[in-house]
């Protein structure tokens, strides 16, 4: 009898030991930032022609979008929404200047959506209809600046900058 109690006390001794150094399992936490979770807001840019901004931006002028010049943070979605009367697009520019480009020639065809990342590639919403149509969502993924403009207006200065923070 006494060793069948040391046996089943050795198995405990040996189970407890061996649950009790299992690794816990745990979810996934979300994203921390300075201790915080964050979260990755969707902004919206409106699109028209007739905006222009009451102050003039940093990166030089920019108008036909509001706001024009629009600051978020890595990860964070942009969705373009058109309250104008006229079809635009935005569509980025591969150029990563400091200031507004002077002349810029899209190479692709910005009328159609294409990509999904915010970055100094062309990604383009494609045609955005007049009077509230939406365009895709983009995601914010590179920290940078990014020029971007309207392939039907952009000899009227139609550009805006989106600049990702970490």
């Amino acid at each position: 009898m006494h060793k069948v109690s040391s046996t089943l006390m050795a198995t405990a001794f040996v189970l407890t030991f061996l649950v009790g150094a299992a690794p816990a399992t745990k979810s996934p936490s979300p994203a921390k930032h300075n201790n915080q979770p964050v979260t990755h807001s969707l902004v919206k840019i409106n699109m028209d022609l007739d905006f222009k901004p009451h102050k003039r931006s940093s990166f030089g002028k920019l108008q036909g979008y509001d706001p024009v010049e629009v600051h978020v943070h890595q990860n964070d979605r942009i969705q373009f929404v058109n309250v104008d009367d006229q079809t635009h697009t935005a569509t980025g520019m591969s150029y990563t200047g400091q200031v507004v480009p002077a002349h810029y020639l899209f190479h692709g065809d910005p009328t159609k959506s294409h990509g999904r990342l915010i970055n100094a590639t062309e990604w383009s919403t494609g045609n955005v209809r007049a009077h509230g149509g939406k365009s895709q969502v983009f995601v914010a993924k590179t920290v940078g600046h990014y020029f971007y403009g309207c392939t039907y207006h952009l000899g009227n200065g139609m550009i805006g900058v989106i600049v990702v923070g970490p």
